[in-house]
């Protein structure tokens, strides 16, 4: 059975190494946000990976030691000496909120009190399950439990409506 995993490769690689996934016929998701770059001789708007170094890649377990062996990878995500699946509702929010393409801000190692996971169920984000982190702002947060990372938007009470809380 297919499972989704979060790979690790080297950093500045990721677009290298989800194209030769791709190449071998394997389903991968790499979140890109688009970024204003500065040189010296010019600006230009470039796609940077959302959570840099890590590719996720739609796989049996079997397929992995066929894909770390791929240049510019480094190693699956392990917790307790098994390799971390990522809930595929976890891969379609992330990818309900890039495909909005609005403005994304990476955090890390959020930890929700408890209760504070909800779903939206109106609004242009309805079917995302996340955490609502309250303050001058409504911060919605997707959650990806097994990186340790939040993926949060800025939602006006009006936008949503929140669901029974999700245990």
């Amino acid at each position: 059975m297919k499972k989704w995993f979060a790979l690790y490769v080297q950093p500045r690689k990721e677009k290298v190494v989800e194209k030769e996934l791709l190449r071998s016929n394997y389903e991968v998701y790499l979140p890109l946000k688009k970024c204003l770059r500065q040189w010296k001789d010019r600006k230009a708007m470039v796609e940077m990976p959302l959570i840099p170094s890590y590719v996720f890649t739609r796989i049996r377990e079997v397929d992995m030691w066929d894909i770390v062996k791929i240049n510019g990878c480094v190693k699956f995500i392990w917790f307790n000496n098994k390799p971390c699946s990522i809930p595929d509702n976890q891969i379609d929010s992330m990818r309900l909120i890039q495909e909005k393409e609005i403005e994304i801000e990476l955090e890390n190692n959020i930890r929700p009190n408890q209760g504070d996971r909800v779903r939206i169920v109106e609004g242009p984000f309805a079917g995302l399950i996340g955490v609502i982190k309250r303050g001058n702002k409504n911060n919605f947060a997707v959650r990806v439990d097994s990186l340790g990372v939040d993926l949060s938007i800025v939602l006006e009470e009006s936008q949503i409506k929140l669901a029974e809380i999700i245990e």
